[in-house]
């Protein structure tokens, strides 16, 4: 920023020289123009110049000396490596606590868990989204940590996911928990699946009694 208004003073502080000058030339030769007032420059003592037209001084403001200029870009950089290691260490330690909520569950608590988790997951609930965002227990914690790593899917947040591959052993639990409820869900399925199967053996036995009455017409 400085080395453009720099320039603009300075511009600016010529300009009005350069205007004073002209007007002073055309007052020691009346008749002439100003913009024919430069020719006569030579007529002219440096001195008169000097007591009549004063070139404004200019002041820097802003200037600052190349250590002060490293030492700052130094100091931000620290900065900026303190909040680099306090968000890691924020998302090291939201990951460390969802995942160890998550492998405590068991039984039926653990069921409830994985169907909710996959509920707001596959669809996309925004009610159930809300609730878990503003809550502060454990388990809805855990199950929004969930939906924040894709549940699995390895497209969630990058933060979370991060923290998640910066701890092998978290990495590991979470695996083995992602197994335990993929099992839990194939296990929903099957009731749906079998009843599908049954809706298209009955359809085609349907199918088949219709064909045969209309064969014995």
């Amino acid at each position: 920023m400085f080395p453009t208004t720099w320039k603009r003073k300075k511009t600016r502080s010529n300009r009005e020289y350069r205007r004073k000058s002209e007007e002073i030339l055309a007052q020691a030769k009346p008749g002439i123009a100003i913009e024919d007032a430069e020719l006569l420059a030579d007529d002219l003592t440096a001195a008169r110049f000097q007591k009549s037209v004063i070139l404004k001084p200019l002041h820097k403001i802003g200037t600052v000396t190349l250590g002060e200029k490293v030492k700052r870009k130094l100091d931000r950089r620290e900065e900026a490596v303190g909040r680099r290691v306090q968000r890691r260490r924020k998302y090291d330690q939201a990951a460390a606590s969802a995942i160890s909520t998550l492998c405590s569950l068991d039984g039926e608590k653990l069921v409830a868990v994985v169907r909710r988790a996959d509920l707001l997951y596959r669809k996309r609930n925004a009610e159930e989204l809300k609730r878990v965002m503003q809550s502060n227990a454990p388990i809805d914690r855990a199950i929004y940590f969930l939906y924040l790593v894709g549940w699995g899917s390895g497209c969630g947040s990058a933060f979370e996911i991060d923290a998640v591959r910066r701890n092998p052993e978290l990495d590991n639990a979470l695996g083995i928990w992602l197994k335990k409820a993929k099992r839990i869900l194939t296990r929903d399925k099957r009731p749906i699946k079998r009843k599908l199967q049954e809706k298209q053996i009955t359809r085609k036995k349907l199918s088949a009694l219709r064909a045969a009455e209309r064969r014995g017409e």
